[in-house]
């Protein structure tokens, strides 16, 4: 009997394990609803937890809106379970009943039960805490009216089992919103900088480029077809300045070249290498830095819009200021009509104006 039961219950934890892989923006109710269909907890509330342990973004289960409203408004402060109440009492536990923390009769003269619990129809509850690493990732609230069978002990032994799945696909899925906040912030800044930013997987793998990078590079192989000017910039670089692998670079190596009348800088930032046993290197940076530039904001309140225009950009601009047309424009700069119009719609995005017309007056006005 005892086999039977356990061969039941390893097989539903594998149906709970194969349910829940799912896409990140889906990982909280999939789980509630496989907690539900699985195992019976079929009033649920999934939280996601900050740094600090506080609970947001909430996710539910045949839970009342306005029930998540008013324990948001205030009734939070007396949850018995709450993790930054239940945790630092219970630091070893994943999983807690109210009658865990409080008795029955103690639990019954509560304002947390009189005018919460009681008031939506609920009477047990238990939490359970997503931990990793010793950092609390979310937290989910099972409920159960007072009709309806206690939280047993079996019950808590199976979501703390639970838990720790749960827990640790939360925190991959955690790991990578994080990377993908991150990177959204490097590209919105880079997109703005006066600076060519190339990131470079070694050998010569190009793992991301801003606009002003791109346009350097084009404009250092002006009149020539490549398919890719950037790759045949860096390949250039590196032949031209001895720098064969920046894996072994021990201080971050700079040179200067001329570019049309213009002296740019490269910089480049070495690659670190990893801790891994195939002693892969992360990517390296090239920095290409114009004469007088040290950042990509300006010093001047003046000059700050056009410092955020690339380098094609702002030569478009300034043909734009001498009565240029577009096709004019493309002729001078041997580029296509449809790269002029796409490198407009961008200046009029950066500048805060929505046509050619509104460009000129802002031309003549600053």
């Amino acid at each position: 009997m005892e086999k039977d039961t356990f061969h039941l219950g390893s097989s539903k934890f594998l149906e709970f394990i194969e349910s829940i892989l799912v896409p990140a923006e889906r990982y909280p109710q999939q789980v509630l609803l496989s907690l539900s269909q699985i195992f019976g907890f079929h009033r649920s509330i999934f939280w996601i937890a900050d740094k600090h342990g506080n609970l947001f973004l909430p996710i539910t289960l045949n839970v009342e809106d306005r029930l998540i409203q008013d324990y948001v408004s205030y009734y939070f402060h007396h949850d018995l379970l709450h993790p930054q109440t239940a945790i630092p009492q219970n630091p070893s536990r994943n999983a807690l009943r109210i009658n865990d923390v409080m008795s029955d009769q103690e639990y019954e003269q509560t304002i947390y039960y009189n005018q919460f619990m009681r008031a939506y129809g609920n009477y047990d509850e238990m939490g359970i805490y997503l931990k990793k690493d010793g950092r609390l990732l979310g937290c989910i609230g099972l409920a159960r009216s007072k009709q309806e069978q206690r939280f047993t002990e079996n019950d808590v032994r199976l979501v703390e089992s639970l838990s720790r799945t749960i827990a640790h696909t939360l925190a991959i899925h955690t790991h990578a919103d994080e990377l993908q906040k991150e990177r959204v912030l490097f590209t919105a800044h880079s997109q703005l900088s006066s600076i060519g930013i190339i990131i470079v997987e070694p050998p010569t793998h190009i793992r991301y480029v801003n606009p002003v990078a791109k346009d350097i590079c084009a404009e250092w192989f002006l009149g020539k077809t490549y398919t890719n000017p950037v790759l045949a910039f860096i390949q250039q670089h590196m032949k031209n300045h001895t720098v064969s692998s920046p894996a072994t670079f021990s201080a971050p190596a700079a040179s200067t070249l001329s570019l049309s009348q213009q002296a740019i800088t490269i910089y480049v930032q070495p690659s670190v290498p990893t801790h891994s046993s195939d002693h892969r290197t992360l990517p390296y940076a090239i920095y290409l830095i114009p004469k007088g530039r040290h950042s990509g904001m300006s010093t001047t309140r003046e000059q700050e819009p056009l410092t955020h225009l690339t380098r094609t950009e702002g030569r478009i601009y300034e043909l734009v200021q001498q009565g240029y047309t577009n096709q004019l424009i493309a002729n001078e700069l041997h580029i296509s009509l449809n790269t002029v119009k796409r490198h407009l719609q961008n200046t009029y995005r950066k500048l805060g104006v929505s046509n050619r017309t509104e460009l000129c007056y802002k031309l003549k006005t600053t």
